[in-house]
């Protein structure tokens, strides 16, 4: 495709001081572009060397405001259409304000005015872009507030340019505020481009350097000149030069390593094998030019973690970012919050200080940048955020963690910048919580579906980087393959994975055979999870030694604790410490060590690409699922996850609980209580298999439920003792007027207490019962025992009598004495 460059370098001024440099930098530009480049270069103004046939830009010649407008009307519209284009200015900049007193940025020509007259418009400058219908774009301006184009007029249109579908890189020497610097040989801003666009800055395979790379240099070099690169972009990183590269496809070298990452997210280490996501990462780069928050939402399995950190990461190590570690929420997000910030508060004093400002809510997250190095801008990344909401942490720890984030953006240039990712699916709980529900309105990078070209490119790049080549029937059918599955990044990755293990070693070719053997996109997986599952000998051809029961159940169980049980079906993985996975095989050492070895040995679950392992920031190990795409891709594990679900919601739930009762120093105030107490109570035996750490949970449950009980008897105490006076007083009421129903009331109560409090008679009951047996005379004959009554009671109710006498008859009488059956003989 053809390449075109307009390079500009004004010298002459009529109204402004002269710039000799300026010329002197656009001619080396435009040398660079026509030898490494493979540029049509337009020089202006320009002037024809008739011994060299060439024309270079000259410090002789005006450039008048009509003559470069039309200049650049030219190029854009028709020259450059439908081709690569690149537009060079090397001047004066300036602003002036409009007829509103809104600040306005120009490029100065040689007869143009302070008020903007003859000059050329950013904002018109910006027009013409939008116009154009060009295949690629790069603009660098070497001038005096450059970024008032991007920074201003982009912002106030809106940016068109972005939203087409060309690529395009802008760069500028200088903010909108900022002034552009020389230095004796010229602009500083172009010497640092010429300087990143040689040779020793060129990717040693490709040859290339991009726009990104370019970028990135530049920022570098310019740090601590008093001017700071700006930089927007979108689509492909574009090549500005090309030097003979080290292209390994070429030469015939082959490479045995693996580039693909089964169902593992790229990484750093592995970015050289990362393609498909360019246009992303670009934007992603270019928002954090412009906002402190950046959320990365898309659906499971897009590919989310692999865009930032074997993306975007790298990319910003190559500039003047300090990436920390990324962190993932986990069951308790300050916690891993802290983690991310440790080595900047060594030693114990300095260690309690951290958590002192991470979890008092009267301290921000300025507090915490104050004790970070000053001259240093900080990225956050926190991975696989929804474990935010999945993870088990209280409300109270979401909320904070989710404010110390977002609080970035009310922090005037912040050093520090946020980027999170998120499952799509995950937007509803956001919606609770309003900073980060406008963050995500406002700030949000969409992963997009990969299709053509892109998606091409992850299936056959990796394979031509190690020497090796994608058998073009086999490209056809995956790509038709993944049109029937939605989700399929991972399964392809997976199984492009297994092809890369069954490749043709002879022809160093992925191929269809294999491919269909394998079990194609939907069925790669799944063949492969329940050959794990079975065999412990996967790796065979044609394994034959099978599985024990008892490994399969572990299995099982290992499977089940990895996921959080959502409502309804949907579930999402979660991590666990090893040590709490070996609780499955109960407190035997010996049962132990072999269900260690099914996790992680030469025939476990980890070597089957089916878990992941690592070390958290204790240096403790913990186990994960090696992708959610195990969650719905594995047929058996499906079924499992039908089963049961109540109860593992349960023990989820315990789980949680017990973890922030630990987290509050075991108070009582956070035992179990009410209607989960009484699920866990009715439901212990069944929660057997699920429970996470069975010593530590029936500790809790039992500590939840004596506490309970306890304070449950003392409740029914006072009440019952609050009755009892209640009763004691009416005694004394009926004394005078219902003699009778009085007696009968003290002797009823002073029975209850003597059955419910036996150990504490109280004063009121045995005052009431004295007080009425010695005032109340009551005459009512009871006839019918024939020899000395021995025991008299009274029924609850206070309706009847029972009596027993020396004669064997035990009697039922009513109050007024009259008997109300026949008596009970031989008693």
């Amino acid at each position: 495709m053809a390449r075109y460059a307009l390079v500009i370098g004004i010298a002459k001024y009529d109204n402004i001081t002269n710039l000799p440099k300026a010329v002197n930098d656009a001619e080396n530009i435009a040398q660079l572009l026509k030898e490494h480049g493979r540029f049509d270069v337009q020089p202006l103004p320009g002037k024809l060397i008739e011994s060299e046939n060439r024309w270079q830009v000259t410090a002789e010649k005006k450039l008048l405001g009509k003559e470069l407008g039309q200049a650049l009307r030219m190029f854009l519209l028709e020259k450059a259409k439908g081709s690569e284009a690149l537009i060079y200015f090397a001047g004066h900049g300036f602003e002036a304000p409009s007829l509103t007193g809104e600040p306005k940025g120009y490029l100065a020509t040689t007869d143009c005015h302070k008020d903007g007259q003859n000059a050329i418009a950013f904002d018109d400058l910006n027009t013409l872009i939008a116009k154009s219908q060009l295949s690629s774009l790069v603009v660098l301006l070497d001038c005096c507030y450059a970024g008032s184009l991007l920074e201003r007029s982009f912002i106030r249109s809106s940016f068109p340019v972005f939203n087409r579908e060309q690529d395009y890189c802008l760069i500028t020497a200088s903010r909108a505020f900022e002034r552009a610097r020389e230095d004796a040989e010229g602009g500083i801003f172009t010497k640092a481009v010429i300087k990143g666009l040689s040779q020793d800055k060129a990717d040693v395979t490709t040859g290339e350097v991009n726009a990104n790379d370019l970028m990135s240099f530049v920022s570098r070099e310019l740090k601590g000149s008093g001017q700071e690169a700006i930089y927007m972009g979108g689509g492909r990183s574009i090549p500005l030069v090309f030097y003979p590269g080290n292209n390994q496809v070429a030469i015939g070298v082959v490479s045995e390593e693996c580039p693909y990452r089964g169902l593992q997210a790229f990484d750093k280490e592995h970015a050289k094998f990362f393609f498909g996501r360019q246009k992303v990462v670009n934007l992603i780069q270019q928002k954090l030019t412009q906002a402190n928050f950046i959320p990365i939402i898309g659906a499971s399995g897009s590919g989310k973690s692999s865009v930032v950190l074997a993306g975007l990461i790298p990319q910003l190590n190559e500039s003047e970012w300090q990436v920390l570690d990324p962190i993932k929420p986990g069951f308790e997000p300050l916690i891993k919050l802290r983690g991310a910030f440790q080595k900047f508060f060594p030693g114990a004093k300095k260690e309690k200080l951290l958590k002192d400002l991470i979890e008092n809510e009267i301290n921000d997250v300025a507090a915490i940048l104050e004790n970070l190095p000053s001259s240093v801008k900080f990225l956050l990344v926190v991975d696989q955020f929804e474990e935010v909401f999945t993870g088990g942490a209280s409300q109270q720890e979401k909320q904070r963690f989710i404010e110390l984030l977002t609080q970035v953006v009310d922090i005037t240039d912040s050093r520090l910048a946020v980027v999170i990712t998120m499952r799509a699916d995950f937007l509803e709980p956001c919606l609770h919580y309003s900073s980060l529900h406008h963050l995500i309105q406002t700030q949000a990078v969409f992963i997009p579906p990969l299709t053509g070209v892109d998606l091409k490119e992850i299936i056959t790049e990796p394979a031509k980087l190690q020497g090796h080549s994608v058998e073009e029937a086999l490209l056809l059918k995956i790509l038709q393959d993944v049109k029937q599955e939605p989700g399929f990044l991972p399964l392809l990755e997976f199984a492009l994975t297994k092809l890369w293990d069954k490749r043709d070693q002879k022809k160093h070719q992925l191929t269809l055979e294999q491919y269909e053997k394998l079990g194609e996109l939907a069925g790669a997986l799944n063949l492969h999870a329940q050959k794990v599952y079975d065999y412990p000998d996967f790796e065979d051809e044609s394994p034959t030694q099978q599985r024990t029961q008892q490994e399969k159940e572990w299995i099982r169980l290992i499977f089940l604790r990895l996921v959080r049980t959502g409502e309804g079906e949907k579930d999402t993985r979660q991590r666990q410490p090893k040590a709490t996975l070996l609780n499955i095989a109960g407190y035997d050492p010996n049962q132990q060590e072999q269900l260690s070895e099914l996790l992680d040995g030469e025939a476990g679950l980890v070597k089957g690409r089916l878990l992941v392992t690592g070390k958290d920031e204790k240096g403790e190990a913990w186990i994960d699922l090696a992708h959610e795409a195990l969650i719905e891709g594995w047929q058996t594990f499906r079924e499992w996850r039908q089963q049961d679900r109540d109860l593992r919601r349960l023990s989820d739930r315990l789980a949680d609980s017990r973890r922030e009762w630990c987290n509050k120093g075991k108070s009582e105030q956070y035992f179990i209580q009410g209607g989960l107490l009484a699920e866990v109570r009715d439901s212990w035996q069944q929660l057997q298999p699920y429970v996470q750490s069975p010593q530590e949970d029936e500790d809790f449950y039992q500590r939840s439920d004596n506490h309970e009980k306890s304070w449950t008897a003392e409740l029914e105490m006072a009440l019952t003792e609050s009755r009892l006076r209640e009763k004691a007083a009416r005694v004394e009421n009926l004394l005078t007027v219902q003699p009778l129903e009085s007696l009968v009331l003290a002797i009823q109560t002073m029975g209850e207490n003597q059955e419910k409090l036996p150990q504490q008679i109280l004063a009121p009951v045995q005052n009431s019962l004295s007080r009425v047996t010695n005032k109340a005379r009551v005459s009512i004959p009871f006839r019918g025992h024939e020899d000395d009554v021995a025991s008299v009671a009274i029924s609850a109710d206070g309706q009847t009598i029972v009596s027993g006498g020396g004669d064997g008859t035990v009697r039922l009488w009513n109050l007024q004495g009259q008997p109300l059956a026949e008596p009970l003989r031989g008693h």
